[in-house]
């Protein structure tokens, strides 16, 4: 239901704009571009332990929260077919959290959680131009430096968060040229980030009279932690060079 309402609403705009826009037959495509983009992310963090200790799940959770960042790329239109290539750098900031049972009950729990981090993107696109819109497909290789961490709350453990995810994006959009070089796009991508690991691992004896839970130091205890993301965006794009020249007639 939230794909379909923040599809629908992004996409209504960049409908309006093509409303609005100048009328143009044979719009020519091809150049470099910059641009920035802002959006909604939303996502599901699926946590597994792996060694034992606690139960092991999988233990769900949906993360969410905004992002942005800044978009360069380079189209070559051919016809009225498009291709290109284009590149996302921005800030993901995706969170969320969850709490499950410890192995050794009350007072103590598991936190689980995600932090948001940079991202970037380096995709193809694919699409079909009519005159000043353009309608396409992307995917390309994602990065992703939020850390997913499985914590206990008991002190005489570290606690090992993953490193960062990589995984592949693919969704679509429709973009509208607007005259003198700008562009407005309404963007939809699926990011598959897969597994990455932590680890937690008994440091130490239980101290101030706490009891301990037996496991001997040096204890290690492995979690993964699988993520996938959704997100909707709105851009605006600088195409370079030769303003709203004509495509070459045939």
């Amino acid at each position: 239901m939230r794909t379909g309402v923040a599809l629908g609403g992004a996409f209504a705009l960049v409908l309006a704009a093509s409303a609005s826009a100048h009328a143009g037959e044979g719009y020519n495509w091809t150049g470099l571009y910059v641009g920035a983009h802002a959006g909604y992310a939303w996502g599901d963090v699926s946590v597994r332990d792996i060694d034992g200790g606690v139960d092991p799940g999988p233990f769900d959770y949906s993360p969410d929260g905004v992002f942005g960042g800044g978009t360069v790329g380079a189209n070559w239109q051919l016809g009225a077919v498009l291709v290109g290539v284009e590149g996302d750098l921005g800030y993901l900031d995706l969170s969320g959290d969850k709490i499950i049972g410890s192995s050794t009950g009350s007072p103590h729990h598991q936190d689980l959680t995600l932090d948001g981090g940079f991202y970037a993107l380096g995709a193809g696109r694919l699409g079909i131009t009519f005159g000043r819109t353009l309608v396409y497909g992307k995917g390309g290789y994602a990065y992703f430096d939020g850390e997913a961490k499985q914590a206990t709350t008991k002190d005489y453990y570290s606690k090992e968060g993953t490193g960062s995810f990589a995984g592949w994006a693919y969704g679509g959009g429709i973009e509208q040229a607007l005259g003198g070089g700008w562009s407005i796009k309404a963007e939809y991508l699926h990011f598959d980030f897969g597994s990455e690991g932590g680890v937690q691992e008994k440091t130490s004896l239980a101290t101030g009279g706490e009891p301990d839970d037996d496991t001997p130091v040096g204890s290690k205890f492995h979690n993964e932690h699988d993520l996938d993301v959704d997100t909707v965006k709105i851009g605006i794009n600088y195409k370079f060079g030769g303003r709203d020249e004509p495509l070459p007639l045939k």
